[in-house]
C-alpha cells in the first residue's frame, strides 16, 4: 500500500506542478494501451483517442502492451480477444495483475453472460463488441476510467490513516506527557 500511495502522491504533484507552470491540465493526456488485430479496430481507438485527450499506445505484443501500461501506469488496456497466439484469459489476468491494476477491457465479436463472468473471473473490467463502435469503446473506456480513479482514491485512503486516527494518538501522546506513563 505504501507504494500505491507514493505513486498516487508523486503523479498528482507531477500534474499540479505541470499546470502551476503554465500548462493546462487538460494537455495532461491520460495513457491507454491498446493490443487489437484488426485495422478498423485500431483506427476506431485511434480516433476516439485525438477525440478524447488520450495517449493512445498501440502494442505489438502481449509482452509489449504489459510492459507499456506499467510503465506508463495506464488505467486502462483495450485487448483483443482474438489475439493471435495468446490465450485471453491468461492475458487479462497477467495484464490485469500489474501493481496499479488497470481496468482491462476485452474486445470480442462472441459477447455473452458466460464470457462476461469468465473476464470478471480473470481479472477484467468489461467486454466491448467488434468491430469496435466509437461510441460504445468511448463510454466503456470513460466508465473504466472513473472506476479507476476512485479504485485508487479508497486505496490511498485506506492506506493513509485518517486525520481523526492522528489527533487522537497526538492527544494521547500529549497525556502521557503531561501525566506521566499509566
Amino acid at each position: 500500500m505504501p507504494a500505491l500511495f507514493e505513486f498516487v502522491h508523486s503523479f498528482l504533484a507531477g500534474l499540479r506542478k505541470r499546470t502551476r507552470e503554465g500548462c493546462p491540465e487538460a494537455s495532461f493526456r491520460i495513457p491507454i494501451v491498446a493490443l487489437v488485430s484488426c485495422d478498423q479496430d485500431r483506427d476506431a481507438l485511434t480516433h476516439i483517442a485525438a477525440r478524447e485527450r488520450w495517449d493512445l499506445h498501440l502494442a505489438e505484443s502481449c509482452e509489449d502492451a504489459h510492459f507499456t501500461a506499467s510503465q506508463l501506469s495506464a488505467p486502462v488496456i483495450v485487448f483483443d480477444r482474438d489475439w493471435p497466439g495468446a490465450g485471453w484469459r491468461n492475458v487479462v489476468q497477467n495484464l490485469a495483475s500489474a501493481a496499479h491494476q488497470p481496468c482491462v477491457i476485452l474486445s470480442t465479436s462472441v459477447a455473452d453472460e458466460y464470457l462476461w463472468q469468465e473476464l470478471i473471473g480473470c481479472g477484467g473490467y468489461d467486454m466491448l463488441a467488434k468491430p469496435l463502435r466509437a461510441e460504445d469503446a468511448a463510454r466503456v473506456i470513460k466508465l473504466a476510467l472513473s472506476y479507476w480513479r476512485a479504485a485508487v482514491k479508497r486505496r490511498v485512503s485506506r492506506a493513509r490513516p485518517s486525520m481523526k486516527y492522528v489527533w487522537n494518538a497526538v492527544a494521547d501522546a500529549e497525556t502521557r506527557v503531561t501525566r506521566g506513563p499509566v
